[in-house]
């Protein structure tokens, strides 16, 4: 005879789906912050293609060279004339690289010539910007 009903014990089991959607929302929520940290501050142009170009991934400034003639220094407006002055107050270190980001409408004879203005004042490295061939 028994007095006492016995109570019927539930196994622990772990939940699956709850467990997939935070994995997945993690993944969306790194997905995003990494895409946000790969940011360029140079105005948006048509640059030309090149498959020897590379990413880069240091401190950089970006001096850009628009169809119309203007000219931008980390997307503030200057003149070639300025430029030197500018990039001087703001790079402190001449070993900083400063890519130019060239209209692919534009003349060689104007990237040429940013180039020597910048390497006049005496700062190392100057890369040109492409688009990777695909």
């Amino acid at each position: 005879m028994k007095l006492f009903k016995e109570q019927e014990t539930k196994r622990a089991r772990i939940e699956l789906i709850p467990m997939i959607d935070t994995m997945f929302f993690l993944l969306v929520f790194f997905i995003f912050v990494t895409l946000s940290m790969v940011h360029q501050k140079g105005l948006n142009v048509k640059l030309p293609n090149s498959s020897q170009g590379s990413a880069v991934k240091l401190h950089n400034f970006v001096v850009t060279l628009k169809e119309d003639g203007s000219v931008f220094l980390n997307k503030e407006r200057t003149s070639l004339q300025s430029l030197p002055a500018l990039l001087k107050q703001k790079v402190t270190n001449k070993k900083d690289l400063i890519i130019i980001n060239g209209d692919k409408k534009i003349y060689l004879k104007r990237v040429i010539k940013t180039i020597d203005i910048i390497k006049k004042d005496g700062f190392l490295r100057v890369s040109i910007a492409v688009n990777p061939v695909k």
